[in-house]
């Protein structure tokens, strides 16, 4: 995640505005293997870190494919790749986060944003099991136990906001952010990411989600 200091706002168009360095990580598994239900975690560089835990739990249950990026949940280049993936596989259920980007959206912004991108999801895989994952807290860099007063509370009000949203929706939240809060031993020292401890907790949990989702939608 880059502080919003450093993202560059000469755009007007919100869904464009881009941060000091964008990136996307796009990733099939098992790809050449139709016998497996597939799975998708859409995410930030938090989802980076677990995934490789719910690969390791889902292994002979299901693929575990990864749309990860920076993007801001009403950026163009996000609905794209999401709707290539999503018209490239069938998926059984989908585990979704976008909050710790975009930092320049407001809440009601946000909040649109992701009820648009539900709709996108329902659209392109309509049989698909939703889950909303809560985004995590920024704690400060100089003290891990201490939660950065600014960005954090950006964070709980889009949190609340998307709560809402996915309620209106129909989506269940799964709330990685009381997962985590309050764990400074699973924090690094920069304030957003998680150490493995931190990592493999979080991806244990969404395995066990996506697991139930499994045995449902089948």
């Amino acid at each position: 995640m880059i502080p919003e200091s450093d993202a560059p706002r000469q755009e007007t168009d919100p869904g464009r505005v881009r941060e000091r360095y964008e990136w996307s990580n796009i990733w099939w598994d098992c790809a050449d293997d139709p016998d497996l239900p597939r799975v998708l975690l859409i995410g930030d560089s938090i989802s980076v870190g677990y995934g490789g835990t719910v690969i390791e739990r889902l292994s002979g249950r299901a693929h575990v494919d990864r749309l990860s990026h920076s993007r801001s949940i009403i950026d163009r280049v996000l609905m794209v790749e999401t709707r290539m993936m999503l018209e490239d596989n069938v998926y059984a259920a989908i585990h979704f986060n976008s909050g710790l980007h975009g930092w320049h959206l407001p809440t009601e912004a946000y909040a649109d944003g992701l009820a648009a991108y539900v709709a996108l999801l329902r659209e392109a895989a309509p049989g698909a099991i939703l889950w909303w994952a809560s985004s995590t807290p920024v704690t400060r860099a100089d003290n891990p136990a201490a939660l950065d007063a600014e960005k954090n509370a950006v964070v709980v009000a889009r949190n609340a906001a998307a709560t809402a949203t996915m309620e209106t929706a129909g989506v269940p939240t799964h709330d990685l952010y009381q997962l985590v809060v309050g764990q400074p031993d699973w924090k690094t020292g920069d304030g957003y990411h998680f150490n493995e401890a931190g990592s493999r907790a979080m991806g244990e949990a969404v395995a066990a989600i996506l697991t139930g989702s499994l045995v449902t939608s089948a």
